[in-house]
């Protein structure tokens, strides 16, 4: 940048001489006319050929090279070596064959599978399965090949006239296309099975009518564009001169294209294999692709997916959805993705800033300020339309007979895509409206702070007014702005030569030209040979073919309104140049700016890595597993609540899980499972030294921060917590009292250790503390389970209490008169036949009764664990029985006898224990045994 505050506005631009051509040896013409002389000529000339065959050639070798290295990486798959094993498919066939498919493909082509079934006598049937997409790594290699290399030829050897340059080009197209078909037909993998006594004949290749055409209109645009950047006459070498209007938007759109696309696609080398639950082989198969649908996504575009039809039986029911950014099912992240699109809108802003005239170069009001506004808006548009058609969509393409229909269940016609919205391209459309804007309000002072970025950007397309305030020399064709080139026959001044400038620049004196407005040089009667402004002493008239002379200068217009009156001299008065910022602030906004795309690009892999690990299902899962480890119920059932009444949530607190011996450790949870919406994710958890392994269901319900996926767990099925507890009211759970239902306890439990136990001690009752473990519920586990056993037993004081009370029982029995007292263990049958009278009893031993179960295993049935009285209850038995001795008096005869009898009785029932006393109830025996 010069010193001083206009110095920015330049002097007026030199004249620039074209290069000298190479010196060709000279054809005889004196057996031809000047215009077969002029086409005809070159066809024999090695320039010609090694120009048009050499660039096509070293392309397609990139080509194929990068697409066979894609083709190994997507072969290595086992998912690729699952299919040939589950179809019968030839995988060497398949893998010869892919690259060539893949190589049309990234020219815009298709791939097509073919089949054809001769079945005998149940007929035959044919379909074909076409898929159409874009592998944008390849393309962009070819195709960039393509282009440099072309272009680099027509800098070495320009072409002499306009037909020469056409000639050039139909070669290279021709013969590159062609080529490539020829790849196509020798490549396809074409291969028979034979089973069943049938025969299906198949083909896989990239033989159609699109991969012929699309690519030989990518290879013929190449062509002309690297022809056009070559040439030292530019848009001129091909006659189309109007086309330099073209290249300001053009170059803005790209840029912006460019930069976006690039920061995203860095972003999807790690999402694709992270989030997209795809192999990392495929990722340079579609990273770029990935990268220009998140551009879209974070322009506020939107992508959609559809289907429709039958595919191999499968109905897609219409399948249609759509994604934006604004979608619940969106991630996160692509909000962090808007920073790539300040980062491509500031470039694009600088390059539209400095491809045309800025305006405090008019003095006034220019009225022209916004004549031209719709032109970056359009080029937005139509570009990203052209990529909506050519490069975004993924398609594949499904027809077949009726017969292949009826033979193979269902297989009929079917789409399946992926692909832009509609309105997509308008969306677009309004970015390049804001661009627009930008550019001619704060675009002039963000030039002026950072004009290095502003040069690297603009490149060739930089304004002749911009150009002492970017450092640079103008002209520097042949990108030359229609600005420069003379417009109402004007001379330009002395042909200075500029350093920089091309090959073979030389300074010449000024010359007169013709040009027409916005023409390098206008064409003389409708020849095609590039004119020039004759040397003095020179034929005013050159051959047809004849390269400009040396001294030929470029010529220019002077600057509109005066603004370049000399060197160094100042605006008109009235203009306010714009003041770029001092030194510091100029470099501190650079680093700044510098640092903003570097921030882009790290910000979008940090938040990648983030909602990757820490927002994934897999993570949300942990973070269940954590809460339960930690004890923590109530921040379990925040993230999953259960399908439990309150009654029934006894065991579902913070008390009762923080207290358990075990919790769940060692969790090795595997990798999630996702199907859109939703996420299945298995794990396995260790309780105590027991494994348990159970499956979670997730479904995402928006996101967190903006940017990071909610996965929200649905709620589990838990374990139901069984424990048998004969006679027992209450007991004692991880050292919770819970009342029990019908002497048992059967309640929900998270995964852990616990432990139960007798509610209270007491000097009756006494039982050993039981622990049993708790998983998630699983029916194949869930099967044979058998509730744990908390077995309460009486003690020894209970038990003295219960023979004590015996004894006291049998003696008050003792003192009855009747041969069967009522709630007595004993009583006499012959007593009772003889009718006797003046009963006597007495007690010639007691019996010795035990309480509960002497195998400690307790009751089962519940009714019966609990007294009549409603208290807990354990039965009485008899370990040695007792004898009683009857006497009495029955009438015989008239006559009145003795009668006396033994009888030995046990004694059986249960005891209970009503408020904290002993209360037996023994069953009465009438019959005495």
């Amino acid at each position: 940048m010069g010193s001083q505050p206009g110095a920015h506005l330049g002097s007026h631009p030199q004249g620039v001489p074209y290069p000298q051509p190479p010196q060709s040896p000279q054809y005889s013409q004196s057996q031809m006319s000047p215009s077969a002389a002029k086409y005809l000529s070159v066809l024999g000339q090695g320039a010609t050929w090694r120009s048009s065959l050499i660039p096509p050639g070293l392309a397609l070798l990139a080509g194929i090279i990068v697409s066979i290295i894609v083709s190994a990486l997507l072969t290595s798959m086992g998912d690729f070596t699952s299919l040939a094993e589950d179809t019968g498919f030839n995988t060497d066939g398949i893998s010869y064959a892919l690259p060539f498919v893949l190589l049309a493909m990234s020219l815009f082509g298709s791939a097509v599978f073919r089949f054809s079934v001769h079945a005998g006598d149940m007929g035959q049937a044919s379909g074909s399965l076409f898929a159409s997409g874009a592998p944008l790594l390849i393309t962009i290699i070819v195709i960039g090949a393509l282009w440099w290399l072309t272009k680099r030829s027509e800098l070495k050897s320009p072409s002499p006239n306009r037909g020469t340059t056409w000639i050039r080009i139909g070669i290279t197209t021709l013969s590159m296309a062609l080529v490539l078909l020829l790849l196509e037909l020798i490549f396809a993998a074409r291969f028979s099975i034979t089973e069943s006594g049938g025969v299906v004949d198949l083909e896989f290749s990239a033989v159609t009518v699109r991969s012929f055409f699309l690519p030989l209109l990518a290879i013929l645009i190449t062509s002309i564009c690297a022809r056009i950047a070559g040439h030292f006459k530019g848009n001129e070498a091909i006659g189309a001169p109007f086309l330099r209007w073209l290249v300001p938007p053009v170059l803005v759109t790209w840029i912006h294209l460019v930069v976006a696309t690039l920061a995203l696609s860095i972003v999807a080398i790690f999402v694709i294999p992270l989030s997209m639950d795809m192999p990392w082989q495929t990722v340079p198969a579609l990273f770029i692709n990935v990268g220009l649908i998140l551009t879209m996504l974070v322009h506020l575009g939107g992508v959609s997916a559809f289907a429709q039809g039958d595919m191999m039986g499968y109905d897609s029911g219409g399948l249609s959805e759509s994604l934006t950014i604004f979608s619940r099912e969106a991630p996160g992240q692509l909000w962090i993705g808007l920073l790539a699109v300040v980062a491509a809108v500031l470039a694009a802003t600088l390059v539209a800033t400095v491809t045309r005239r800025p305006y405090w170069t008019v003095a006034g009001e220019d009225k022209q300020q916004w004549a031209a506004a719709w032109k970056l808006p359009l080029a937005f548009c139509a570009i990203w339309g052209l990529l909506s058609v050519l490069a975004v969509p993924l398609r594949v393409h499904l027809e077949g007979s009726a017969a292949a229909a009826s033979m193979l269940d269902s297989f009929g016609t079917a789409r399946a895509g992926i692909g832009p919205l509609a309105w997509s391209f308008l969306i677009f459309a309004l970015w390049g409206a804001v661009i627009e804007v930008l550019s001619r309000t704060l675009g002039p002072r963000l030039v002026l702070t950072v004009p290095a970025l502003a040069k690297f950007f603009a490149g060739r397309a930089v304004h002749p007014h911009w150009g002492q305030a970017l450092g640079m020399r103008e002209p520097r064709h042949p990108l030359i702005h229609p600005d420069a080139v003379t417009v109402h026959g004007a001379s330009a001044g002395a042909g200075v030569a500029a350093p920089g400038a091309g090959p073979g620049a030389v300074a010449g004196p000024p010359g007169p030209t013709n040009a027409a407005p916005g023409s390098a040089a206008a064409p003389g009667g409708g020849s095609s040979a590039y004119s020039s402004a004759p040397e003095p002493g020179s034929s005013a008239h050159p051959e047809p073919g004849a390269y400009p002379t040396a001294g030929a200068t470029y010529p220019m217009s002077t600057p509109p309104n005066g603004a370049y009156s000399g060197a160094g001299s100042p605006p008109p008065p009235g203009t306010a140049p714009a003041q770029p910022f001092d030194k510091k602030k100029a470099t501190l906004i650079g680093v700044i700016s510098g640092s903003a795309v570097l921030a882009i690009v790290a910000a979008l892999i940090v938040v990648t890595q983030v909602n990757g690990h820490m927002f994934s299902p897999e993570a949300t899962v942990e973070k269940y597993f954590s809460e339960l480890s930690d004890g923590d119920a109530e921040d379990a059932l925040k993230m999953a609540d259960v399908d439990v009444p309150s009654e029934q949530r006894q065991l579902l607190t913070n008390d009762v899980l923080a207290a358990a011996k075990a919790l769940p450790k060692d969790v090795t949870v595997e990798d999630a499972e996702v199907n859109g919406s939703s996420a299945t994710v298995s794990a396995t958890f260790d309780v105590g030294g027991s494994k348990g392994t159970t499956t979670f269901s997730l479904h995402k319900a928006g996101k967190k921060a903006l940017f990071f996926d909610d996965w929200r767990l649905q709620a589990p099925e838990l374990f139901y917590l069984s424990v048998e507890t004969p006679g027992l009211s209450t007991v004692k759970i991880n050292g919770i009292d819970i009342d029990t239902d019908e002497s048992g306890v059967a309640l929900p439990a998270f995964p852990g250790m616990y432990t139960i136990g007798l509610s209270e001690e007491t000097d009756l009752v006494s039982a050993d503390e039981i622990e049993t473990r708790a998983f998630f519920a699983d029916e194949a586990e869930m099967e044979g389970y058998e509730p744990a056993l908390l077995a309460a037993q009486p003690t020894d004081a209970f038990r003295t209490e219960v023979n004590k009370q015996i004894k006291t029982l049998i003696d008050s029995c003792a003192k009855k008169t009747v041969a069967q007292p009522d709630g007595c263990p004993f009583g006499s049958y012959s007593a009772e036949s003889y009718d006797a009278t003046n009963i006597k009893w007495s007690i010639s031993s007691y019996p010795t009764a035990t309480v509960g179960d002497p195998s400690g295993e307790g009751y089962f049935d519940p009714e019966e664990s609990t007294g009549p009285n409603g208290g807990p209850a354990w039965p009485i038995s008899t370990e040695s029985t007792g004898e009683a001795f009857v006497t009495g008096k029955y009438e015989m005869f008239d006559e009145s006898e003795t009668f006396d009898d033994t009888v030995t009785f046990s004694v059986d029932g249960t005891a209970e224990i009503v408020d904290g006393k002993v209360v037996i109830n023994i069953d009465g025996d009438s019959y005495g045994f």
